[in-house]
């Protein structure tokens, strides 16, 4: 299902079923619900475990006790197992080469944060 006049792909959105995935199509939003297969880029909404991923933990209990099959820093890197991420309670990974991967940026001491944040805002909002 297509969206021609969102501008932005949110998980707010619900069409015919619930929406396992949000992605962009000929400049448009669209929506894929857990029956369809996602596309390369797709951001995944709904997965198994999602729920689990709360607070800080490890990247290890992230491939381990979710659908996410990857970590990712920023730039490439694979996240080593041992490494924490404060997931601030906002998960959103996306569909690269076939594996969810959650991709993710360094925060402060070492620790990742997912590189969605939870409450996006658009650029240059505030000024």
């Amino acid at each position: 299902m297509r969206f021609p006049d969102v501008q932005a792909a949110d998980h707010h959105i619900l069409a015919d079923g619930r929406p396992a995935f949000t992605y962009f199509d000929g400049g448009q939003v669209a929506v894929g619900t857990e029956a369809d297969t996602p596309p390369e880029g797709a951001r995944q909404v709904l997965y198994e475990g999602a729920e689990q991923l709360k607070g800080t933990i490890a990247v290890s209990a992230i491939v381990a006790g979710s659908a996410i099959e990857k970590v990712v820093i920023l730039g490439g890197m694979t996240a080593v197992p041992e490494m924490l991420v404060d997931t601030r309670n906002f998960v959103r990974p996306i569909w690269r080469d076939g594996v969810l991967t959650l991709v993710c940026q360094f925060a402060r001491n070492g620790v990742l944060v997912p590189f969605e944040p939870p409450n996006n805002r658009p650029c240059c909002a505030d000024h």
